[in-house]
């Protein structure tokens, strides 16, 4: 199934006007695409692609690269094993941001505790969780085809979602984990 989505995005300085189009696979809840929806919207300025092959034996769900095609972005959603985020802590060394989206705060903190003592480059995860329901909320109301608006800070986003099944408003405050 894909979603296709008509994005208007502000961060109060800029505005971003663009279609994204999502392909999910056969077992893919609504939740995840919608983590992967709003890492998108937290680095449209990046221009990430969704589940492009990074060649590391390893497919991120977002990835960004600079203009000779060297990858500066690499985000995982929803369940990583603290394995692979061993490997790209270990790969992204300080040339890579390395993000980890969880819906919830409290999952981003049972994360970031269940894989303190086994990544040993611990300071390149960064870690962003939301309000509890923010994502599921968003997951729940998506369709094959939505309008949406978000505005984003560095410290709270607000998604409004408009399609057949009708409209659907979200917000959350953006909880992190900054890698010490």
């Amino acid at each position: 199934m894909k979603y296709s989505f008509n994005i208007q995005a502000s961060d109060g300085e800029t505005e971003q006007n663009e279609k994204l189009i999502i392909s999910a696979f056969n077992n893919e809840s609504g939740s995840h695409i919608a983590l992967k929806l709003i890492a998108y919207l937290m680095f449209i300025k990046r221009r990430p692609r969704i589940d492009e092959d990074a060649g590391w034996q390893v497919v991120p769900d977002l990835i960004a690269r600079d203009d000779s095609g060297a990858i500066t972005l690499w985000i995982d959603c929803g369940t990583v094993s603290a394995k692979k985020a061993d490997t790209i802590a270990t790969k992204v060394r300080d040339s890579i941001e390395f993000f980890v989206f969880r819906r919830t705060e409290r999952e981003m903190d049972q994360f970031y505790k269940q894989i303190q003592d086994k990544v040993k480059h611990l300071k390149n995860v960064k870690c962003i969780g939301f309000d509890e329901g923010f994502i599921d909320g968003i997951g729940e109301a998506l369709d094959r085809t939505n309008n949406l608006e978000a505005y984003v800070s560095d410290e709270m986003i607000t998604v409004n979602v408009d399609n057949s099944f009708g409209k659907h408003e979200g917000y959350s405050a953006i909880h992190r984990i900054v890698g010490e």
